[in-house]
């Protein structure tokens, strides 16, 4: 059936799409489990609503995406009942016997997060295939207890065909098994048409003519006449005259090119003419109109260098005379040095809810210079380095020198 709604190039373009998509969904899914997920081998089908079945996927549980914004249509995504509870075994840290697991509120909203994530990161990725905004809305999660049921109220339609696409799904050290994903035919169309697929067949251009060949010389062929009065060294026949210029415009120039003409040019053949075999030469001489164009050298880019002008750092000035006597004592004391990159403030409720995978946003921007704390005190600014695997900062920045006394004493 898919070869007459899709040629072979539709079909792996919309596999294609889809592996692109789900890749990326993939990605999403392992951050989201803290385990390594792959989605690969797409498998594309067009088969009637009426005979769709399961398969080795069955028992089964659906989740529908609808797009609203950039597509038309939705998604329906069908995993093994096995699978589901293996993910949210993950995500509970749970170890759930077969025979108790049940899609309650809790694990329905588990599934459903999960493919929130996979499907978020997969319309991003559509967004950026297709070049335009793609959105969905929230999944919805439903088993699979009666399928005709299923395809009445989720399927796009009940009778005629739906492309399916099968994939091998593995979730390291947990399962490797398949799941399917059902989107009308329409969808598919507007999938590969954004891509610059034209579902609509075009009627070939005729071939052009071939011009007729020209004499060989490149001039104007001589009559009969004309030979014989050469032959006997007589005056060829005058050629007829001019047609005279219409009143009001200028006469035209004997030997010049006709309007819309290119002007002649030493060593190529007259305009609209084929040269014969070994009469001009190849390749042609470049026209004086149209010299090659030649790209613009590159300005100079001007760097301005200048000795950096650094303060002393003598702090003898600030310095009591007991103090510049035990000089030695007070540089020797150990210091804790450390670098800060950013602050924040949260209420108690916010930080009780912080678990793993928590995002707190400093009130720094990125790339903004980060400060060297001595003993608690800011000395100076820096950028992040990274030496031999660890993390560094190079100084860019004095701050005012901070008094001896507070960074022993702080």
């Amino acid at each position: 059936m898919e070869d007459i709604i899709f040629s072979p190039m539709e079909i792996d373009a919309i596999g294609e799409i889809m592996n692109i998509s789900l890749g990326s969904s993939a990605t999403a899914a392992s951050n989201m489990l803290d385990h390594r997920v792959d989605i690969t081998t797409p498998r594309v089908s067009v088969v009637n609503a009426e005979d769709f079945t399961l398969g080795k996927i069955e028992p089964a549980v659906g989740v529908e995406i609808k797009y609203v914004c950039g597509l038309e249509g939705s998604n329906i995504m069908l995993l093994k009942r096995s699978d589901v509870k293996a993910i949210v075994d993950i995500l509970l840290m749970t170890e759930t016997p077969d025979e108790e697991f049940e899609l309650n509120d809790l694990s329905i909203s588990a599934v459903c997060e999960v493919m929130n994530q996979m499907m978020g990161s997969s319309a991003t990725a559509l967004s950026d295939f297709l070049g335009r905004m793609v959105n969905i809305s929230t999944p919805e999660s439903f088993e699979l207890n009666d399928l005709d049921k299923v395809k009445e109220e989720h399927f796009p339609v009940t009778k005629g065909p739906v492309i399916v696409v099968r994939f091998n799904l593995t979730i390291e050290g947990v399962l490797d098994s398949e799941f399917m994903n059902v989107m009308s035919v329409e969808l598919g169309k507007e999938l590969i048409a954004g891509i610059g697929f034209n579902m609509d067949e075009e009627e070939p251009a005729p071939e052009p003519a071939a011009p007729a060949p020209a004499p060989a010389g490149g001039g104007a062929t001589m009559s009969q006449e004309e030979i014989e009065a050469m032959m006997a060294g007589g005056t060829p026949p005058a050629a007829p005259a001019a047609p005279a210029a219409p009143v009001g415009q200028p006469a035209p120039v004997p030997g010049a090119p006709a309007p819309g003409e290119m002007p002649p040019y030493p060593g190529y053949p007259p305009y609209g003419q084929m040269p014969a075999p070994g009469q001009y030469p190849y390749p042609y001489p470049p026209y004086p109109m149209y010299p090659p164009q030649q790209p613009a050298p590159p300005e100079p880019k001007v760097i301005n260098a200048a000795q950096p002008k650094m303060r002393e750092l003598s702090a003898d000035a600030r310095l009591s005379q007991e103090q510049k006597d035990n000089l030695d004592l007070i540089l020797s004391v150990p210091l804790e040095v450390a670098v800060e990159i950013g602050r924040t403030r949260r209420k108690i409720q916010e930080i009780l809810s912080f678990s793993k995978g928590s995002l707190v946003v400093l009130d720094k921007l990125a790339g903004d210079q980060v400060d060297l704390l001595v003993n608690g005190q800011c000395v100076a600014k820096g950028d992040v380095v990274v030496i031999d695997d660890n993390f560094g900062i190079r100084i860019t920045e004095i701050l005012q020198k901070p008094d001896i006394n507070e960074l022993v004493q702080g």
